[in-house]
């Protein structure tokens, strides 16, 4: 196996990262914890994200948002990703970055209104040196309380009841007017999606082989659920085909999937090449061989090439230098099965919320969900949640008002982060003034946005 040669990162010309919101952001976060601390934890991170390289093809799959995570310690893994796009560009992770950068952006413009919230600094501190693995959530809670400071409420925190019993995250007060706050954030992915991931790396490790002999891109469309198909099935009906096959089109189409081939184009990514290195795993790298941007949907890649160390370490530092071989797979589930299972409704959120506002007080949830599987999945899902509104006895509860908060990044080579957000409302009220002018969590207020519609609902860039 040869040896991977190391270039040191004063060679290479990075542009200094300027974004003084985040940056403000960052270093206020950092307050909470002393260097000491910082250093063993970013030691610990990167101990955790060394990978030694190998020579056998790297798979990479998008819809992960990267292969290397940190779960234990998750807001100082979210905090590492800022220090390396500010200090050291070389091991950020894009796909990771682009879900985190847009949160301390919004907290970094306004960080003088997070600062005055009542409660704030307990609340950070105890993320950082308590409950590290919550970070989305807490995230969401800062934000959401942000959210109403910059609509003009008095917002103070209300701290958890050391009897274990729950209460909302907030209170909000103006004019006389108060409301509890409670703020429920889903996970990023659920259950059937990463058991569905899985099955896709598997059955596609059978033909990685193959399909990075003859540079290979597939676009699949499965029509039933792929959980139901056996390990070997993307091996088992397309090896003979890809052997033959010399020019692009549908090879495959029945009432189990749809197959699109094509070639990566390896003369143009080897042109690119001789003038550039390209990060490991990055949307640059990706986009070469995909020959296009890539969404946030399930695609896997793979290469065989040289490659070089950026810096010392190992830790999400590694370049490639040449190209010889690669391979791309994307693919997408359109059975009825596997978008509804994908679908996850809110119920469970709501109903826990609705429980921990205090008798006789009037409460207002906020729901947080990421929109990586698709206007199908999407147009499901908001068929779940209008039946669970329709369930809920807006009469007799203390619930007012429900905002949903629906966000989508993503990454491309020409931009370290774009966001996409939408708001949805729904009131117990008839006719009613919302308590909240802006909503959005992260855009800016002055943006343009959609309208009558929603973001998952239009082609991404």
């Amino acid at each position: 196996m040869p040896m991977i040669s190391r270039i040191p990162a004063s060679k290479f010309q990075f542009q200094p990262f300027k974004d003084q919101d985040i940056i403000n952001a960052y270093n206020w976060f950092k307050t909470f914890i002393s260097e000491k601390d910082w250093q063993n934890r970013k030691a610990k991170i990167e101990k955790d994200i060394s990978v030694i390289f190998n020579n056998r093809p790297q798979f990479h799959d998008i819809s992960k948002g990267t292969l290397i995570s940190i779960q234990t310690d998750r807001i100082g893994w979210y905090l590492y990703l800022i220090y390396t796009l500010i200090y050291e560009p070389y091991r950020y992770d894009h796909h990771q970055g682009a879900r985190i950068m847009p949160i301390f952006k919004r907290i970094g413009i306004n960080l003088e209104l997070v600062r005055s919230i009542e409660g704030i600094d307990k609340k950070v501190k105890d993320l950082l040196r308590k409950r590290p693995s919550e970070a989305d959530a807490i995230l969401f809670e800062i934000l959401t309380a942000l959210l109403w400071v910059r609509n003009g409420w008095e917002v103070k925190i209300i701290e958890e009841e050391k009897t274990g019993v729950k209460s909302p995250d907030f209170q909000v007060t103006k004019n006389g007017t108060s409301w509890q706050i409670e703020c429920k954030r889903q996970s990023k992915t659920g259950e059937y999606a990463y058991k569905e991931t899985t099955k896709r790396q598997i059955m596609i490790s059978h033909i990685g082989e193959l399909l990075i002999q003859h540079n290979v891109l597939l676009n699949i469309k499965f029509h039933i659920e792929l959980v139901s198909l056996p390990d070997t099935y993307l091996r088992d009906i397309l090896t003979d085909i890809i052997q033959k096959t010399k020019k692009a089109g549908t090879i495959i189409s029945n009432a189990t999937l749809d197959v699109e081939l094509s070639f990566v184009n390896i003369n143009s990514i080897q042109k690119h090449l001789k003038t550039n290195y390209v990060k490991n795993h990055s949307p640059q790298l990706i986009e070469l061989i995909a020959n296009k941007p890539v969404d946030n949907s399930s695609f896997t890649c793979g290469i065989k090439g040289n490659y070089v160390y950026v810096g010392d370490g190992e830790a999400n530092n590694l370049f490639v230098s040449e190209i010889y071989n690669a391979f791309g797979v994307q693919c997408y589930c359109d059975a009825e099965k596997a978008i509804n299972a994908k679908a996850r409704d809110v119920k469970s959120q709501i109903y826990s919320a609705m429980k921990q506002f205090y008798s006789g007080s009037n409460g207002i949830i906020h729901i947080g969900m990421e929109t990586f599987d698709g206007p199908h999945v999407e147009k499901e899902r908001a068929k779940k949640i209008m039946g669970t509104l329709g369930q809920i006895d807006a009469i007799n509860c203390n619930l007012r008002w429900i905002y949903f908060h629906f966000f989508q990044s993503y990454s491309r080579s020409y931009e370290d982060w774009i966001i996409d957000e939408t708001v949805d409302s729904a009131s117990a009220y008839v006719n009613s003034i919302p308590p909240l002018q802006n909503d959005f969590l992260i855009l800016p207020e002055d943006l343009e946005t959609i309208e009558d519609g929603s973001h998952w609902e239009r082609q991404l860039p």
